[in-house]
C-alpha cells in the first residue's frame, strides 16, 4: 500500500508541475504594434493588400508598412498570385499580433527543372513584442516569399489556435555566399526486406558533369558493406543540387545488426576532385557529413 501511495503522490506532483509549466505557455493576449523593439522601422506610408483582419500579418521595410489579407493555407502550394505586393530590401520586419504564434518564411524561386519551387530559407529572428526580422541569406534576386504565422498544433489549454499566411514578391538586392551542405540517410524499410542509402548535396558551385560516390557502412557485424551511389531516376534536382542513391539488400540490412547504429565512410568524386567523410549515425535520422576538403 505504501508503494501505491508513493506512486499516487508522484502522479499528483507531476500534474501540479505540469499545470504550472502549461500556465507559463498560455496566451497573454494580443501584442501591440506600437511596442516595436529598437531597430524596427517606423512607417511613413501604409498600404493594404486585400482586406486584412486584425490578426493578419503586417510587414515593414524601409519607411513602408504593408498590411496583408490572409490567404487560404492551401495557397502556399499554388504559387504566388499575379497581384501579390512587391517589396525591395534585404531585411523585412513582420508583426504577428497573436501571442503564442510563430513565424515561418520560405523564399521560392522559379521552377527551373519542372520539379517544384527552387527554395531557400531566409534567416528568421524573433525580436520580441510580436516582431520578427526576415533577412535574405541567399543570392540576390526576386523571390516569392511565403510567410506563415501560426500557433501550431498541441498548444496547452488556453492557448491560441489559428494562422495567417501571405505571399509578397520580395526583391533582395544583396548576394550572400551560400555554403554547400549535405545529408546522408541510411534506411532500413519497415518490411525489413531491403533498404537504401541516399546522399543529398545542396548549393554546390562545381559543374557536376562527372560524379561518382561510394559509401562504406559498418554495423554490429564485422563485415563492411560497400554501396555504390548513382543519380536515381526519381531525382529531380535544382541547379547546384545533387541526389545520389543506392540500395541495400535484405542480407546487407541483416548484417548491419538490429540496433540501427552504424559507422560510415564516403568517397565522393565531383568533376575530378575527391571528397571524403566519415562518422557514425543511426538509421532513424539523417547525418551531416563533414568533408575533406570542404565542399564547394
Amino acid at each position: 500500500m505504501r508503494a501505491r501511495r508513493a506512486t499516487m503522490g508522484a502522479a499528483v506532483a507531476a500534474i501540479v508541475v505540469g499545470s504550472t509549466a502549461l500556465a507559463g505557455c498560455i496566451s497573454t493576449g494580443p501584442k501591440v504594434i506600437e511596442d516595436a523593439p529598437d531597430g524596427v522601422p517606423s512607417p511613413v506610408e501604409t498600404q493594404t493588400a486585400g482586406t486584412p483582419a486584425p490578426d493578419d500579418l503586417i510587414v515593414r521595410i524601409g519607411d513602408k508598412e504593408l498590411r496583408l489579407e490572409s490567404l487560404p493555407p492551401e495557397a502556399g502550394d499554388s504559387g504566388i498570385p499575379d497581384d501579390a505586393p512587391a517589396l525591395t530590401g534585404d531585411d523585412l520586419y513582420v508583426f504577428v499580433r497573436q501571442d503564442g504564434w510563430m513565424l515561418f518564411a520560405e523564399q521560392r524561386g522559379g521552377d527551373v527543372v519542372g520539379c517544384g519551387f527552387n527554395t531557400a530559407e531566409p534567416e528568421v529572428t524573433d525580436l520580441g513584442e510580436g516582431w520578427w526580422k526576415v533577412a535574405n541569406k541567399s543570392e540576390a534576386g526576386t523571390y516569392a516569399l511565403w510567410l506563415t504565422a501560426a500557433s501550431g498544433p498541441g498548444l496547452p489549454w488556453g492557448g491560441t489556435v489559428g494562422s495567417s499566411q501571405a505571399y509578397v514578391r520580395w526583391t533582395a538586392p544583396t548576394t550572400h555566399d551560400v555554403p554547400a551542405t549535405s545529408a546522408l540517410d541510411i534506411t532500413a524499410y519497415p518490411d525489413a526486406e531491403d533498404g537504401s542509402v541516399t546522399l543529398s548535396l545542396w548549393d554546390l558551385d562545381t559543374p557536376l558533369t562527372a560524379v561518382k560516390a561510394t559509401v562504406t557502412i559498418d554495423g554490429e557485424g564485422a563485415k563492411s558493406i560497400d554501396v555504390p551511389l548513382s543519380i536515381p531516376d526519381w531525382a529531380c534536382d535544382q541547379p547546384g543540387d545533387l541526389t545520389l542513391a543506392g540500395s541495400l539488400s535484405a542480407s546487407q540490412i541483416a548484417a548491419l545488426g538490429t540496433n540501427g547504429e552504424f559507422d560510415y565512410t564516403v568517397e565522393l568524386d565531383l568533376d575530378g576532385t575527391t571528397y571524403a567523410a566519415e562518422g557514425d549515425g543511426v538509421m532513424t535520422s539523417s547525418v551531416e557529413p563533414v568533408w575533406s576538403p570542404a565542399l564547394r
